[in-house]
């Protein structure tokens, strides 16, 4: 790495040679490291011997879709279930999007890319996975503070982690933001493209059914409480209701 290549280091998985070169260019340019892989046979391997501090996944490759690979990426242990992985790929449509956001990547760009805006991107991903790990290994008071507890349910946003009667419930890192932003503002009713906004930061066409998908898993995974309920204003949006016994 050279000198300058300070920033951490950015995994490209795509089969054409002329957008990774551009990539590759700009991301050195901007004080990266770039880590190349063509095929989607040497991503696992090489993410975990390389642990790149972010991963630009292309969807359609030849021996692998990204899909897989982004899904087998959030099954490794440890850390590496949380790489930071931006989708960078020509398939624009809706479907494709809210599925890739249900597997718990950070970002979704179409080609053909402005990449300025893609090193922007990266950037804005980065500064939020690292103000995620630094507020998670603080521990300090502020953040002990921010835990939520309603009932048998906690929300400790500086772990990224939610219980359920003690026992630890498997969300992804967007469902635990939406969950906790909803239940920092009990009873205010939120519209979809409210929580776009607050939660993810952008829109996009379609995004909308992104959350109400991110809903629907939420509710499946935490089950029905007689403390509080995710409720559903048709027409409107959702709201986060506490029961008064709670």
């Amino acid at each position: 790495m050279s000198k300058e290549s300070k920033h951490g280091k950015i995994m490209i998985v795509d089969d054409e040679p002329n957008i990774v070169e551009v990539i590759r260019l700009y991301l050195e340019h901007a004080g990266y490291e770039p880590i190349i892989a063509y095929r989607g046979g040497e991503v696992l391997q090489t993410v975990r011997v390389q642990q790149p501090d972010l991963v630009l996944l292309d969807v359609m490759l030849p021996d692998h879709s990204g899909f897989e690979l982004c899904s087998r990426i959030r099954s490794e242990s440890g850390a590496l279930a949380h790489t930071p992985i931006i989708f960078l790929t020509a398939k624009g449509e809706s479907i494709d999007k809210l599925r890739a956001f249900n597997l718990g990547i950070d970002d979704y760009i179409v080609k053909p890319f402005d990449p300025n805006e893609l090193i922007a991107r990266i950037k804005a991903v980065l500064r939020r996975t690292q103000l995620q790990n630094t507020t998670a290994n603080t521990g300090s008071e502020q953040d002990r503070e921010k835990l939520l507890r309603m009932g048998a349910l906690m929300i400790d946003p500086g772990q990224y982690k939610v219980t359920l009667d003690g026992k630890r419930v498997d969300l992804t890192p967007k469902e635990i933001e939406l969950l906790y932003f909803l239940a920092s503002n009990p009873g205010r009713v939120y519209s979809r493209e409210d929580l776009l906004g607050y939660v993810w930061n952008f829109d996009f066409s379609g995004g909308t059914r992104t959350v109400d998908a991110h809903v629907k898993n939420l509710r499946k995974k935490l089950g029905a409480s007689t403390d509080w309920a995710i409720q559903t204003l048709w027409g409107i949006g959702y709201s986060f209701e506490v029961m008064q016994h709670a």
